[in-house]
């Protein structure tokens, strides 16, 4: 089975889990992001990004490097804003098909309402089987990642 990681990331957070988990299944990498880059400065990202959560905006992305229709199955990665997904992650599910692909989905919070932000996910993916809450690495609780990584992994290869 040919299996890529999708994933956006803005802190580095998901893009660390999304790196650990291709190299542990052999799958692909690919980075979605948008052709407008967020601000540089962390209260201009929880404005910018918080506004476009709650207006629902669907950005323009970048051209993909490879392409989701040659992969049998995708994992996909993250963060939850605003108890919500990513316009980024949005605008990929725009893609029927590649939202049909999405078997397991790993997502990241910075300890806000993660079952909203499921929730809001998981509408658009109608074949998810396996999905695991990650915290952002400072959080308290972070150190548990890894092992939730390992048996999210298990169940994937199962």
């Amino acid at each position: 089975m040919k299996r890529i990681v999708v994933y956006y990331s803005l802190s580095g957070n998901t893009e660390a889990a999304a790196k650990k988990i291709a190299e542990k299944l052999g799958a692909d990498l690919l980075k979605v992001d948008t052709e407008k880059p967020m601000p540089k400065s962390f209260a201009a990202q929880i404005i910018v990004g918080g506004g476009q959560v709650m207006m629902n905006h669907i950005p323009k992305l970048k051209p993909l490097e490879k392409d989701p229709a040659e992969y049998d199955e995708i994992i996909l990665g993250s963060p939850i804003w605003n108890s919500k997904g990513v316009p980024a992650i949005n605008a990929f599910l725009q893609d029927e098909k590649a939202a049909a692909k999405v078997k397991s989905l790993f997502f990241l919070s910075g300890g806000g309402d993660t079952k909203k932000g499921l929730e809001a996910i998981t509408k658009k993916l109608p074949n998810l089987k396996h999905s695991v809450s990650l915290l952002d690495k400072k959080h308290k609780d972070s150190k548990d990642n890894d092992a939730k990584i390992e048996k999210f992994l298990s169940e994937i290869s199962e």
